[in-house]
């Protein structure tokens, strides 16, 4: 399995280095560490030219050193393919990259922690996981604060792995990918997996009220719904042992998830992404985008299904 680290030197990157140790992934995992320095010249004052290219070097050379200590952190359990340090915009650099080695799955820190940052259109973790054609893990770390230290990050991934993972399972091809892809990841058999199915409910308060007819079919939906759910679960016994199954009535998918996500306090979610051109890249009402968004936990953005 071939990641790629995306880091920007900030404690957000430290976030994403200990969620990907964290992992209770027993398959081989290579990863490249890659840090996309300021485009030159662009946005730089004529006047501050000169030094720019001086300014530039000490920023490669704190970046080479930040790699150099996630690579001793990571070091301990993968294997580290190649540090890359490349000037660029980060989202360029980073799926450039990501395309060039093949990548698996993209790691980056979340760009904000709040409620505002969180809804930012234009940041890097965004971007990158609206545009990528690999999937990918963005990490969010409620109540995690200040600066880490390598040995702070090996003590919190060892006492802090992912244990409850929170899947959106609609039955769809890219679920299906979704559900398929985190069983062939060999996760330890103690992880806590959850299919989530979200029945919707329909509006029948026309002129006439709500008809027995407009009842039943809510009804049969959710049955069908629960049905695949529970297939789903009995397919993936062997790989994930403790996946179990549930299915909520809700209007809205995106918050349904979210809103399960918390109540059962889980670590991760796991969405698969249907988008297949770039109007449906550009959706940003998509369950996928509102997941991301507004999800107080990790989210992993599954494009098994265009592998």
């Amino acid at each position: 399995m071939k990641v790629l680290l995306a880091t920007d030197c900030s404690n957000q990157a430290y976030e994403a280095a200990k969620a990907l140790l964290s992992l209770p992934i027993s398959e081989p995992i290579e990863v490249t560490i890659i840090t996309a320095l300021a485009e030159p010249y662009v946005s730089v004052p004529e006047a501050s030219q000169q030094w720019y290219p001086q300014l530039l070097q000490q920023e490669r050379v704190r970046s080479e050193q930040h790699q150099d200590e996630l690579a001793k952190l990571l070091g301990e359990r993968f294997i580290i393919a190649e540090k890359v340090t490349r000037p660029g915009h980060p989202v360029r650099v980073i799926l450039s990259e990501a395309e060039s080695i093949h990548c698996d799955l993209i790691v980056m820190g979340a760009q904000g922690h709040s409620f505002l940052g969180r809804l930012l259109i234009g940041s890097v973790s965004d971007s990158v996981a609206t545009h990528a054609t690999c999937s990918v893990l963005i990490v969010r770390s409620p109540g995690e604060a200040g600066d880490a230290s390598r040995s702070d990050a090996v003590s919190h991934a060892k006492r802090s792995p992912i244990t409850d993972v929170t899947v959106g399972y609609d039955g769809s091809a890219p679920a299906r990918e979704a559900v398929n892809e985190m069983a062939g990841l060999g996760w330890d058999e103690a992880t806590k997996f959850e299919l989530l199915s979200v029945a919707p409910i329909y509006d029948y308060l026309l002129g006439t009220g709500l008809t027995t007819a407009a009842i039943e079919n809510e009804e049969l939906v959710f049955r069908e719904m629960q049905q695949r759910c529970e297939e789903m679960v009995d397919n993936i016994s062997d790989s994930l042992p403790n996946a179990t199954s549930c299915v909520v009535h809700d209007q809205r998918v995106g918050p349904a998830i979210v809103e399960q996500a918390e109540k059962t306090n889980a670590d991760l979610i796991v969405v698969g992404d249907a988008g297949h051109s770039l109007i449906d890249d550009l959706l940003l009402g998509s369950t996928t985008k509102y997941v991301l968004r507004h999800a107080g936990c990790s989210v992993w953005i599954s494009r098994q299904h265009r592998q």
